[in-house]
C-alpha cells in the first residue's frame, strides 16, 4: 500500500461518440466498465485516496454501483466540470497533505493494471515531474486537408500514442493547472498541462493492451478477446 499515492478516475465525459448510453456503465467481464478502472488499483492505493469525477446528474447512479461492487471502499465521488480540465482540478483539491504523487486515469481504460501504475510511479520517483504510459506509433501517418486530400506524410519517428494512468508530483501538477488557467489554450491530457508549465515528463513504454473504450465496437472488441 502506497500511503502517499492518490488516484483520480476521470469519468465525467459525455460518451457522445459511444451512443445514447453512458459507456462507463456498460457491463464488461461481469461488472460495469468503470469499476475495473478502480478495482485494478485498489491493491496499492488507500480507497480514501481515490477520487472519481462523474457528471453531476449521475452521481447517485455511480455511488450506488460503487456500493454494490466495492462496499468497503471509501472512494470519494465528486461532480466533474464541463470539461476534463475542470474535473481534474476539482479532484486535485480533494487530496490532503499526505498525498505526494497522483495518478490520473481514464475510467474507460479497464485493462490498465497495478504493474503499469508501478512502472510510472518508479519513473516519477527517479526523474521527478511526471510519467505517462505510451506506445510508439507504428502506422504510416498522413496529413490531409478539409476535403480529405493528402497533403503530406508525417514522419512517425519519435511519435508515441499516449495512455493512462499518468502519474505526477501533486504539487507540480497543481502549479501546472494554475498556470494553464491563465492561458487560452486547450489541453487534451494532463501531461500537456505539465509540459506547458515546463515540468519534465517521461514516457513509460507499455507493451500490454490498454484500449480506451470510445465507440461501441471498442467494447465489442473487449468482450470478444476476454469472453
Amino acid at each position: 500500500m502506497i500511503e502517499y499515492l492518490g488516484i483520480v478516475i476521470a469519468a465525467g465525459g459525455s460518451s457522445s461518440r459511444f451512443g445514447k448510453n453512458n459507456k462507463l456503465l456498460e457491463e464488461f467481464n461481469g461488472m460495469p466498465l468503470f469499476i475495473h478502472s478502480i478495482n485494478n488499483f485498489i491493491a496499492v492505493c488507500k480507497t480514501e485516496n481515490i477520487v472519481i469525477a462523474v457528471p453531476e446528474s449521475e452521481k447517485k447512479a455511480f455511488n450506488g454501483i460503487i456500493k454494490e461492487y466495492l462496499p468497503l471502499a471509501k472512494i470519494k465521488i465528486i461532480a466533474g466540470g464541463q470539461v476534463r480540465y475542470e474535473s481534474v482540478v476539482n479532484a486535485l483539491n480533494v487530496f490532503n497533505s499526505d498525498v505526494r504523487l497522483v495518478a490520473i486515469h481514464d475510467a474507460a481504460r479497464p485493462l490498465a493494471d497495478v504493474k503499469l501504475l508501478e512502472k510510472c510511479l518508479r519513473s516519477v520517483e527517479t526523474h521527478g515531474g511526471g510519467a505517462i504510459p505510451a506506445k510508439p506509433v507504428t502506422d504510416t501517418l498522413k496529413r490531409v486537408d478539409a476535403d480529405g486530400l493528402i497533403i503530406n506524410t508525417v514522419d512517425r519517428c519519435n511519435l508515441w500514442r499516449v495512455e493512462t494512468p499518468q502519474v505526477f508530483e501533486l504539487t507540480k501538477l497543481r502549479d501546472a493547472y494554475a498556470a494553464a488557467a491563465k492561458s487560452n489554450l486547450e489541453f487534451t491530457d494532463d501531461a500537456a498541462v505539465m509540459e506547458y508549465a515546463g515540468f519534465p515528463i517521461h514516457i513509460v513504454h507499455n507493451t500490454a493492451e490498454n484500449i480506451k473504450v470510445t465507440y461501441p465496437e471498442d467494447l465489442a472488441y473487449l468482450q470478444k478477446i476476454y469472453s
